[in-house]
C-alpha cells in the first residue's frame, strides 16, 4: 500500500435509520487521498447507504463529516459537483437511442464542457475505456461489462477527485468483471482519483483495495489493510500433518483436539488453529507422546472470506454475551 497523508473523507458517528430498521450505526471512517476504499459487506449491510450519505444524496440521522473539506451537512451542492457515482445498474444513465460516441458527447455537455474541449475529452475517454471502435454502434447493442465501462467513463468525464462506485461487477460475467477491475486500477492510476468502492465479492477485494472496511447490518467491524486484517482478525491458521495413525490414535485426537475442528481425510490431519497461540505446539508435543509419525506439516493463511465471517461471527458472540 502506497503511503496515503491526507484524509480526503472523513465520517463521525455518522447513523441511518429506515423506520425500526438500523442502517448505519455509529459509522467512523478516514479515507485517505489517492487510495482505494473498499466497503465489504454482504447485500443488506449498509453499504449503498453509506455511498449515498457520502454523495449526500441522502441525509443521516445522526453524526457529521467532511468531503473533500466541505462539510456533509452544510455544503452538499459542493460536495456532488466533484465528486462522481457509478449504480450498480449497468443501465443507468445510458440513453438507448443514442450511439456510445453521443452518450458520452450528451454528458460531457452536461458538464458544462463544450465545443473542441468536450470532443477532446469525450474521444481521449473513449480510447482509455477502449471502447473507440464500438462508438458508433448504440449504446444497447455493446454488452453489459461495455455499457459499465460506459458508466464509469461518464463518470471520469469531468475528472472529478473521488469516484464512487456501488457494486461495479455486479450480474457481470466473468470476462467483463476482470476487465472493470483492472479499468478501476488504470484509472487511479492515470488520474489518482480517490476510490470508494463497494462489493460483496472478496476476490474484488482482495484485488482492488489498499484498505477494506468489513461492515455488517450496518456495524463497521474493521477497518485496515488486508494483510494487517489477516494478521490481527484471522480466526486461524489451517494447519495440515500429515501422518501415520491408527483408528484409535485418530479418535483420541478429535478427542483431545474438538476446539480445533480437528479432520482427517487420507492420512491428512487438518486442524483450525487459533494465531498468537501455543496451539501448534500442543498439537505436536501430543503427537509425539502418543507415538504419532509424522510425515510432513504444512499451513495456510486465511482467506479474506474466511476472515469476514470470523469477524461477523465474533460480533454476534460478542453481542450473546452482554
Amino acid at each position: 500500500m502506497s503511503n496515503f497523508a491526507e484524509n480526503i473523507i472523513n465520517l463521525s458517528n455518522i447513523t441511518k435509520c429506515f423506520g425500526s430498521e438500523v442502517a448505519l450505526n455509529s459509522v467512523n471512517i478516514s479515507v485517505k487521498k489517492g487510495e482505494i476504499f473498499t466497503v465489504l459487506g454482504k447485500n443488506g449491510a449498509g453499504k449503498t447507504t453509506l455511498i449515498k450519505i457520502i454523495c449526500t444524496l441522502l441525509l443521516p440521522d445522526k453524526g457529521s463529516g467532511t468531503v473533500l473539506g466541505y462539510d456533509l451537512l452544510k455544503e452538499d451542492k459542493k460536495i456532488r459537483a466533484n465528486v462522481s457515482l457509478v449504480a450498480p445498474t449497468v443501465d443507468v444513465g445510458v440513453d438507448p437511442v443514442l450511439t456510445v460516441y453521443e452518450n458520452l458527447m450528451f454528458w460531457a455537455v452536461v458538464y458544462g464542457l463544450e465545443g473542441y474541449e468536450a470532443e477532446k475529452r469525450v474521444k481521449e475517454t473513449l480510447k482509455i475505456l477502449g471502447l473507440y471502435e464500438v462508438r458508433d454502434r448504440w449504446a444497447m447493442e455493446i454488452s453489459a461489462g461495455m455499457r459499465q465501462k460506459l458508466g464509469i467513463g461518464r463518470a471520469i468525464l469531468v475528472r472529478h477527485p473521488i469516484l464512487f462506485l456501488d457494486e461495479p461487477t455486479v450480474k457481470l460475467d466473468v470476462e467483463s468483471k476482470f476487465t472493470i477491475r483492472n479499468f478501476i486500477k488504470d484509472v487511479r492510476e492515470r488520474f489518482g482519483t480517490t476510490i470508494l468502492l463497494t462489493t460483496h465479492y472478496y476476490d474484488e477485494a482482495e484485488e482492488l483495495s489498499d484498505r477494506i472496511m468489513i461492515i455488517d447490518k450496518g456495524n463497521v467491524l474493521a477497518v485496515d489493510t488486508l494483510q494487517s486484517l489477516k494478521a490481527k482478525l484471522s480466526s486461524a491458521e489451517t494447519i495440515y500433518i500429515k501422518a501415520e495413525a491408527s483408528n484409535e490414535q485418530v479418535k483420541s485426537i478429535f478427542s483431545m483436539f474438538s476446539r480445533f475442528m480437528p479432520q482427517y481425510k487420507n492420512g491428512i490431519f487438518i486442524f483450525k488453529v487459533p494465531i498468537f497461540t501455543d496451539g501448534m505446539e500442543e498439537i505436536l508435543k501430543v503427537f509425539v507422546e502418543k507415538h504419532i509419525n509424522i510425515v510432513e506439516i504444512s499451513g495456510k493463511s486465511p482467506s479474506l472470506e474466511e476472515i469476514f465471517f470470523f469477524v461477523v461471527d465474533a460480533r454476534y458472540k460478542k453481542n450473546e454475551k452482554l
